[in-house]
């Protein structure tokens, strides 16, 4: 059995540590004519707390969807409603007598836009086809004593909405918001059994 080797010899670091020396303050680089004040001295930085949980408990607090206020005054805030002028002004409409389509694309973005409110998102085709329903646009199947009492009642409803906007919120909140969650040919076919969708 061979014998047992020696450990290794243990470097000790003293051996390598530079003394201190006594004139260390002759290396430090602050001017010897310039003192110090006690605003120049390193201060504690602050340490927040970590942050507590966040409940909605404030006066106020929507809790969803349903929480909603809807009605003339509270308007139908939602992402991006400009978006429905744009998709309004590629359809063709067919307007009555005297009706002007500014105020008609006016009218139908209106009544999209609260649509795509109620889900939470930026107006979509969907949301404008009902609002042609709704508003008589879209002829298809309604009977015709609807769709000319929708044509007369829009001369009246969206007269100068450009100059008038309050107008245009008034006529939304008076919808509600079970009709304007309707597809299209749901509201199609309630006015096809004669169900006035809109009542003024």
């Amino acid at each position: 059995m061979p014998a047992p080797r020696a450990p290794p010899q243990v470097l000790r670091l003293s051996r390598y540590r530079v003394p201190l020396r006594r004139d260390w303050k002759d290396d430090v680089g602050q001017q010897p004519n310039i003192e110090l004040e006690i605003a120049d001295l390193p201060r504690p930085r602050p340490k927040p707390d970590v942050p507590q949980t966040w409940t909605p408990d404030r006066p106020g607090e929507l809790g969803g969807p349903e929480d909603m206020m809807w009605g003339s005054g509270f308007g139908a805030a939602g992402p991006d409603s400009g978006y429905a002028l744009s998709l309004v002004g590629r359809r063709d409409l067919e307007l009555a007598a005297g009706e002007h389509r500014q105020n008609a694309n006016a009218a139908v973005a209106a009544v999209a836009s609260a649509r795509s409110s109620l889900y939470g998102r930026a107006p979509t085709g969907k949301d404008i086809d009902l609002a042609l329903v709704l508003l008589g646009y879209d002829t298809k199947d309604v009977p015709a004593d609807i769709t000319e009492e929708l044509a007369q009642g829009r001369l009246e409803w969206f007269a100068a909405v450009g100059h008038h906007p309050g107008k245009l919120v008034d006529f939304v909140g008076s919808i509600e918001a079970d009709v304007l969650l309707l597809t299209a040919d749901q509201a199609r076919g309630r006015l096809a059994g004669g169900e006035r969708l809109i009542t003024r």
